[in-house]
């Protein structure tokens, strides 16, 4: 009979095989955008991770001035994953239980760039999410992110989630139970990391949900090298 001896170094090395083929294999769909990438999983309907670049000259087009593109609204499948991302069905009928479709990057990210706004509203850059919570800190974080953007020239933005709390929908999809972002600010090379609970916040004050990096690489099994991210710590 052949024995097989699985020392810890080998044990964790073949975890660290099964956890790479699970983001780069068939569940993980890479969809790349003109300003976002989304890593969209077939299985739960939703982004494991979306990853920007801000750019100070992508916030720099407020309301009534010359190139500003309004928020259009318009829901849609993304072409590139067109069967799985046709979702619109399954986010109707949860007022009641307060869920929206939460956008990863945001509406405001792409106000400069009429192709960003239309690619902004594909399902594969949405999960859904508390809409206290969505309207209160997360958009008060975003507000953030224009600031940093501004003021730095750019940064990177990380947006991922784990966790479930239930699944809608005739395609079930997903309900994160935890949010977190990573905000990477290439001028100080420094981050900001922040974890939401998907419910209704307590707290308007998007400091108070401050966590350090390798907390969210704990949580998330994400390594973060500057503006790049690796599966697996």
């Amino acid at each position: 009979m052949l024995r097989i001896h699985l020392t810890p170094t080998s044990v964790l090395f073949m975890a660290m095989l099964f956890l790479l083929s699970d983001i780069a294999g068939q569940d993980i769909q890479k969809l790349k955008h003109k300003y976002y990438t989304s890593y969209f999983s077939v299985s739960k309907h939703i982004p494991v991770l979306v990853e920007f670049v801000l750019e100070k000259n992508m916030v720099s087009c407020p309301k009534h001035s010359p190139g500003h593109i309004e928020r259009t609204d318009s829901f849609n499948p993304d072409p590139d994953l067109l069967e799985e991302t046709d979702l619109q069905k399954d986010y109707g009928g949860h007022k009641k239980d307060n869920l929206e479709r939460g956008h990863n990057m945001s509406a405001e990210d792409n106000q400069c760039d009429l192709e960003g706004m239309n690619e902004c509203f594909y399902f594969s850059n949405m999960f859904p999410q508390n809409g206290s919570l969505n309207k209160g800190v997360w958009k008060t974080l975003e507000k953030r992110e224009y600031d940093l953007a501004r003021a730095n020239n750019k940064i990177k933005v990380f947006i991922g989630n784990y966790g479930s709390q239930r699944k809608i929908g005739p395609d079930k999809v997903v309900v994160p139970k935890y949010l977190w972002k990573v905000i990477y600010i290439p001028k100080s090379n420094s981050y900001e990391c922040y974890e939401f609970e998907n419910k209704a916040p307590g707290d308007p004050n998007p400091s108070h949900y401050r966590v350090t990096l390798a907390f969210v690489q704990k949580k998330s099994g994400y390594t973060f090298k500057k503006e790049k991210i690796n599966p697996g710590n």
